[in-house]
């Protein structure tokens, strides 16, 4: 069997709106704790030969920050400050507390160190990105590309900003990773087949079981998302597993539920090939109940030193308050229990597949995941991956595949007429629609008609990028899970007022230097 991880990074625009707590510093955490300890562990399974071994979607939004250079040497100086975050930290304990943390802290130190000279080594000079280009062009890795700043796609009704969206992302990937993208990401593997489109400005006519909303259609008839992402010149995505358990075949015969996922499908009547999140295996690694980052012996996320911003202790209990101090030494021999569980579960799936298995292709598992999981969420994520993958390329029946090279060994998959689905709760459109954002979502329909009125030129492609901000789908998502809700819509605010500032043709230069310092990338936008 092959086993496919396939990481979505993104994080949205920052740079220029805000610093701490919400802000740029979330994209230095994530290329701290994320994309440095990912990259050096993809560097070394580079250097044991390993190919074919990983997936990575890069939206952007993240990769251009990746490589701007303010933002690299702001980068920089963070990092260089936070052993003096550290040595503050320590020196606001008491005696007893500093004697129980002592070997935590030093492992913080160690990590910091490593850090500086890593991103020194190189990063600092290039980017972010350029190493994993490296990565990809040597055959190590796959690098996906997707929209712009990740809309959530199923709820966007008019075909012009929908083909916007893939165009300019498609372009913008392009550029950012060196080679058109074959593959991408669809943002929360959000899909919806041909059809009318939900609409999520007006409340809920009810609720399906697992909470998603049944929302009222509008009247357009629209074609498949498919057919967008094919027409935008995508081979391949991912969708969540269950959107592929409930299609329904349009030639030869459904698999069974529990073998859904283990083949990947063509979706409708086009070419595009999708594949499903095999859950299974993701959620043994991370899932809303739990999942290898909850065990008593990693660091805990939440427990964290607010001032300093450091995190010293333990998950200890999930549910109590006191935690114990976090012992780098124990955690790591649960990275090891951690990577035998998973090699178990792989070869107790493989054996199943084979047992049901109508055709003599080998089936396929996708373990798909935030990217920010491995090492932001838990610290211990990126040792975990890499060691998983290490031992997926030495066991029996196992072996590691990008999603470009299982499309490149197999043949024609099978078709199937997909619902309208996510990843997120429910696998419908919970997470983003609720009563606190049909206003939202409101306005942003309202500023999609605004934008298309707009005539051809630098007003329409200025505006575009304003657009392509305030439809993150970050924001609706915040607002609905209560976490840095005045950000949130302090963002899609400041972006519709710069849209309308655009329209009339005031501060492009500056809105330009801002929020698209590496300029416009697409020019349908600008000629029509």
């Amino acid at each position: 069997m092959r086993v496919a991880f396939v990481l979505h990074g993104h994080l949205p625009w920052v740079r220029g709106h805000g610093t701490h707590p919400c802000g740029e510093e979330w994209l230095f955490q994530s290329w701290a704790e994320t994309y440095l300890p990912l990259l050096a562990g993809l560097e070394r399974l580079a250097e044991e030969g390993a190919r074919d071994v990983l997936t990575l979607g890069l939206t952007p939004v993240l990769a251009e920050q990746m490589e701007d250079p303010r933002l690299l040497a702001d980068f920089h100086g963070w990092l260089g400050r936070r052993p003096l975050d550290l040595a503050h930290t320590v020196s606001r304990y008491g005696q007893s507390d500093r004697d129980r943390l002592r070997p935590t802290w030093a492992a913080h130190w160690r990590h910091l160190q490593w850090l500086l000279a890593r991103f020194e080594a190189g990063p600092a000079r290039t980017g972010l990105v350029a190493p994993l280009r490296d990565l990809a062009d040597a055959g190590v890795i796959q690098l996906l590309g997707g929209p712009p700043a990740h809309p959530y796609l199923p709820l966007i009704d008019r075909p012009e900003v929908l083909q916007a969206h893939l165009a300019d992302g498609m372009a913008r990937s392009s550029r950012a990773l060196g080679r058109r993208p074959a593959g991408v990401w669809t943002p929360e593997c959000g899909y919806r087949p041909a059809g009318t489109v939900a609409d999520p400005t007006v409340p809920a006519r009810e609720h399906a079981p697992g909470g998603a909303p049944v929302l009222a259609r509008g009247e357009a008839e629209l074609p498949g998302l498919e057919q967008a992402w094919a027409h935008a010149g995508a081979d391949h995505l991912v969708l969540d597993g269950p959107t592929l358990v409930r299609g329904e075949p349009l030639e030869g015969r459904s698999r069974a539920p529990h073998a859904a996922t283990d083949h990947p499908v063509r979706v409708g009547d086009g070419d595009l090939v999708a594949y499903g999140r095999n859950l299974a295996l993701s959620y043994a690694v991370w899932s809303p109940e739990g999942g290898y980052p909850g065990d008593p012996w990693y660091r805990d996320f939440h427990a964290i030193d607010l001032e300093g911003g450091f995190k010293s202790w333990r998950v200890t209990d999930q549910a109590a308050l006191a935690k114990e101090p976090y012992d780098p030494e124990a955690a790591a021999q649960r990275v090891t229990a951690h990577v035998e569980d998973f090699l178990a579960r792989c070869s107790a799936h493989a054996e199943q597949a084979r047992a049901h298995a109508s055709d003599e292709e080998p089936p396929i598992a996708v373990a798909a995941f935030d990217a920010e999981l491995f090492g932001h969420w838990w610290h211990e994520g990126p040792a975990w991956l890499e060691a998983t993958l290490r031992a997926l390329r030495s066991a029996p029946h196992l072996s590691t595949t990008t999603l470009a090279g299982d499309r490149a060994r197999r043949s024609t998959p099978q078709r199937l007429a997909l619902p309208e689905s996510s990843w997120g709760a429910g696998k419908g459109h919970a997470a983003w629609v609720s009563p606190a954002t049909h206003q939202l979502w409101a306005r942003l329909r309202a500023a999609e008609g605004a934008w298309a009125a707009l005539p051809t030129g630098e007003r329409r492609t200025v505006a575009w990028r304003q657009l392509a901000l305030a439809e993150a789908s970050d924001w609706p998502f915040l607002i609905n899970r209560d976490q840095s809700r005045q950000y949130a819509h302090e963002r899609v605010d400041g972006h519709l007022e710069d849209l309308a500032a655009a329209a009339q043709g005031r501060d492009l230069a500056a809105l330009t230097a801002r929020d698209d310092p590496a300029g416009a990338v697409i020019t349908s936008l600008a000629s029509g």
